[in-house]
C-alpha cells in the first residue's frame, strides 16, 4: 500500500473516532438515492439504473462490493492535467454530439449509457472525510474528504433505462460521495449516495436533488429541461461561484441554454457516513489546479478534469442474452430496442463488439472534443489575470477501469489487460485532423483507424496495471496534449 493510502488509513480512524459521538437512530424514505447503485439495505431505488462513479475498497484496496454486490464497470478515459491556477475549478469545454443512424444501425445508447465531465469536490462528509479547503491545493488527496461531479450527458432512445425522450440528448449533474462508518466499513445503508439534478433552462430542479430527499419528480423531466438535438454544438462551463459548484450548457446550435448550481438553496445534501442523515450543502471544487495526484482518493479512475466514456451496461433484447450479467431487463413502450442494463461482466455485448463509430455512415457518428479556442483538444481553464479563458493544459493521460472487471485480473497486476478477455473488440480514443486545416482536430472515440489518424496505438493506450494506484486501473502515464489549442482568449 502506497504512503499516501496508509496516510488516508489513519485520518479515516481519527476523523471517525471523533464524529462516533452523538449518533442517532434516522428515520429513512421507503426509497430514495442514499444508495447509487441500488443496494441500500434499509432503501429501495427509485430508479433502476443510474451510472455510478466505480470506487475500490478503501478499507483493503480491492475491488468495490456493495452489500455483497460487485459495482465495478468500463470508464474509458481521458484526463486533462494542467499546473495553471484555476484548471481544478474553472472550466470550459467544446464539444459536438453524436448523429445516430436509422434501425438497424447500431445506436448510441446500446454501446454506452453516458459520457461525462468530472471534477473533484470538497465533502468532508465523504471518504477520507478530513477537512477540505475549497479550491485549494492545500488539500492532501489523502485526507480531504472527497466527492465527484460527473455532468452526464444522455443520448436518445432508451427512455425506461436511461434517456429523456426517444429524440433528444439531455444531460444531468450527479455528485458521488462514499459513506465509511466510524467503525472502518461502508455504511451498508447508504454507500454510495448521489445527488442528481437534471440541467435545466431555468435553473429549477424538477425535484429535490439530495440523497435523503429524492422523488420520483428528480428522475423526471419536466418542460424547463434542457433538450439537444443529436449533432448540436455545445460549450459547456463547469466553475465555483460563492453559492456553489455552477454548471452552464450553451447550445450552439440552437441558441438554448441550461444551468444547474449545486447548492443547499437548489436542495444538494452530503451525507452523514454513520446516520445517513442529509445535511443541505454547497458543493465546491476541491483543488485549485488540475496538476497530476490531484484525484479523487476512493475512484478506480485518476479523476479531476476528466472525460469520460460509461460502456459495458447494455445486452439487447427483452430477456437480454440470458446469461448471469442480464438484468434488470426493460421493455418499455417508449424504447427503441428492448434490452437489459447493468454490468456487461463477461464482455459480449456491444460496447466489446466493432458496433461504435469509425467514419463511415453504417455507424452512428462519436462525440467529437475540441476547444474553444479551435485549433485542438481539450478544455481551457480562465485566468483571473487576464479575465478570460485562456489557459489549455498541456498534459493528458488515457486511462480504463474495464481490468476491474475482469475475472483473471489479480491483485499484483498479473491479467489485468485491454482489451479484457473474451472480448471481441475494445473501443478507443484516436484524434482526427479538420478537415484541410492539419493545425485543427478533433478528439473522438470509437474504431477509427486509417490515413489521418492518430489513434495511439489502438488498444496500447491504456497500458497497463497501474499498481501505484489501484490494480484495476490501466494507464499509460501522462502525455503531451498530441493537439494543443490555439493561443488567444474566450
Amino acid at each position: 500500500m502506497s504512503s499516501w493510502r496508509m496516510l488516508a488509513s489513519l485520518c479515516m480512524s481519527a476523523v471517525f473516532l471523533l464524529g462516533a459521538v452523538g449518533l442517532r437512530a434516522q428515520t429513512l424514505p421507503a426509497r430514495g438515492n442514499l444508495d447509487c447503485n441500488g443496494f441500500s439495505r434499509v432503501q429501495r431505488p427509485l430508479k433502476q439504473y443510474i451510472p455510478c462513479t466505480d470506487f475500490f475498497s478503501v478499507t483493503e484496496h480491492g475491488r468495490g462490493y456493495d452489500n455483497g454486490h460487485y459495482i465495478g464497470h468500463d470508464e474509458p478515459s481521458i484526463g486533462f492535467i494542467s499546473t495553471a491556477r484555476g484548471s481544478g475549478n474553472n472550466v470550459l469545454w467544446d464539444i459536438t454530439l453524436p448523429v445516430e443512424r436509422k434501425l438497424p444501425a447500431v445506436q448510441s445508447f446500446e454501446t454506452f449509457p453516458t459520457f461525462w465531465f468530472s471534477m473533484a469536490l470538497c465533502d468532508t462528509r465523504s471518504f477520507p472525510n478530513g477537512p477540505c479547503k475549497n479550491d485549494s491545493d492545500e488539500n492532501t488527496p489523502a485526507v480531504a474528504g472527497s466527492a465527484l461531479l460527473e455532468l452526464q450527458l444522455y443520448p436518445p432512445g432508451f427512455v425506461t433505462g436511461i434517456s429523456c425522450d426517444l429524440a433528444h440528448w439531455c444531460a444531468a449533474l450527479n455528485i458521488d460521495s462514499i459513506e465509511v462508518q466510524s467503525n472502518g466499513e461502508l455504511n451498508p445503508n447508504c454507500t454510495e449516495p448521489a445527488n442528481f439534478a437534471f440541467i435545466q433552462k431555468n435553473g429549477v430542479p424538477t425535484g429535490p436533488p439530495g440523497p435523503s430527499t429524492a422523488t420520483d419528480a428528480t428522475f423526471t423531466p419536466n418542460a424547463h429541461t434542457l433538450l439537444m438535438n443529436p449533432g448540436d454544438h455545445l460549450h459547456i462551463t463547469i466553475k465555483d461561484t460563492s453559492s456553489g459548484l455552477y454548471i452552464q450548457i450553451s447550445d450552439l446550435s440552437t441558441g438554448e441554454r441550461g444551468v444547474m448550481v449545486a447548492s443547499a438553496a437548489n436542495g444538494f445534501e452530503n451525507t452523514d457516513p454513520n446516520t445517513c442523515a442529509g445535511f443541505k450543502h454547497d458543493f465546491h471544487p476541491e483543488f485549485d489546479t488540475a496538476r497530476f495526484g490531484n484525484f479523487v482518493p476512493w475512484a478506480v479512475l485518476q479523476a479531476n478534469i476528466n472525460f469520460s466514456m460509461e460502456i459495458g451496461h447494455f445486452e439487447p433484447g427483452a430477456h437480454g442474452d440470458k446469461d448471469s450479467d442480464d438484468a434488470p431487463c426493460f421493455t418499455g413502450p417508449d424504447d427503441l430496442i428492448a434490452s437489459s442494463l447493468g454490468a456487461d461482466l463477461d464482455f459480449d455485448g456491444p460496447s466489446y463488439l466493432a458496433d461504435w463509430p469509425d467514419g463511415t455512415s453504417s455507424h452512428a457518428t462519436s462525440v467529437a472534443i475540441r476547444s474553444p479556442h479551435g485549433g485542438g483538444i481539450g478544455p481551457i481553464s480562465w485566468s483571473d489575470e487576464d479575465g478570460s479563458y485562456d489557459q489549455p493544459f498541456p498534459i493528458v493521460h488515457i486511462e480504463s477501469t474495464v481490468a476491474d472487471s475482469e475475472a483473471s485480473c489479480q491483485s499484483d497486476g498479473v491479467g489485468c489487460v485491454v482489451p479484457p478477455r473474451p472480448a471481441r473488440f475494445y473501443p478507443y480514443y484516436a484524434l482526427l485532423r479538420d478537415g484541410a486545416d492539419t493545425s485543427s482536430c478533433a478528439l473522438v472515440f470509437g474504431n477509427f483507424k486509417g490515413p489521418g489518424v492518430n489513434n495511439f496505438g489502438r488498444d496500447q493506450q491504456y497500458g497497463a496495471s497501474n499498481l501505484p494506484w489501484f490494480f484495476g486501473q490501466n494507464s499509460s502515464g501522462p502525455r503531451a496534449n498530441p493537439c494543443m489549442p490555439r493561443a488567444g482568449r474566450f
